[in-house]
């Protein structure tokens, strides 16, 4: 059944560029390069002839983010598209040329839709890997119950896939604006920011909505802000803790945290 009808006019694209990522142009071809067109904006608090010259030789406005900081970038990105459904699109990520057709056709078919996200495989030194590995697999078993489209309309459901962890990928993620909260990314949790929103979003009434087909390129690399984090700081634990307790008990939530902590070799 068909509840809603949205189309690829519908949703923008806001990139997140951040200095002269050489990752940017490969990006930006692969959302002008769907089988249904959407709106692409660039997004940066690090304006430059880089970004800009890429901007002009594809037709793209540039949004100039004053303040800047990985929260406030993403929050001005999050604010600039005029849509009903907005993507925040990573600057080193290469979408499927189907993204935004499969999303479209999937988030139609939702009576209340809040997110709409797909699964993916990563790249390494630019390379696609040839098979999904262990942590994306772990994900895939975590998100079994997102292919029961009433039970992810449930809280119960929505949160019944993030008990166990984060298997929800934030650069294939399409929101839809009228369902986010007002602070969308918070300062607290820079470092799991987006299944801070997640568990949020999991009280709102509406659905999340699972597309099983793999539409996105994740590029591992040491310059991701995650890699980042780990090296620098114990954030990441800090922000992960903080949130299964939100699901379990404290120890309970330790006794998590022993586990999900490996997959930090994965960065």
């Amino acid at each position: 059944m068909i509840y809603n009808k949205y189309t690829g006019a519908d949703l923008t694209f806001v990139i997140c560029a951040y200095k002269e990522c050489p990752y940017l142009e490969e990006s930006i071809l692969s959302l002008l390069n769907q089988s249904e067109q959407a709106n692409i904006l660039i997004s940066t608090s690090t304006p430059n002839d880089y970004i800009n010259g890429l901007a002009d030789k594809y037709g793209i406005n540039v949004c100039v983010n004053p303040k800047g900081g990985q929260i406030a970038d993403y929050n001005f990105a999050m604010s600039q598209g005029e849509t009903p459904l907005i993507m925040l699109a990573h600057q080193d990520e290469i979408l499927h040329k189907d993204f935004v057709k499969e999303v479209i056709t999937q988030i139609n078919k939702s009576k209340d839709p809040i997110i709409v996200f797909t699964d993916y495989i990563e790249m390494h030194n630019d390379v696609v890997d040839d098979k999904q590995s262990s942590m994306i697999k772990i994900k895939k078993l975590l998100l079994l119950p997102a292919h029961c489209k009433w039970l992810m309309s449930t809280q119960f459901g929505k949160r019944l896939i993030q008990c166990l962890g984060n298997p929800i990928t934030h650069p294939s993620v399409v929101c839809v604006r009228d369902k986010m909260p007002e602070e969308v990314f918070r300062e607290e949790y820079k470092a799991a920011m987006d299944w801070d929103l997640w568990e949020r979003l999991s009280k709102v009434k509406g659905s999340f909505v699972y597309v099983d087909k793999i539409l996105l390129h994740h590029r591992m690399n040491d310059d991701n802000q995650t890699s980042v984090l780990l090296r620098t700081t114990n954030d990441r634990y800090e922000n992960e803790y903080d949130i299964f307790s939100r699901f379990w008990p404290k120890w309970i939530a330790r006794l998590l945290m022993k586990f999900y902590s490996k997959a930090y070799d994965n960065y």
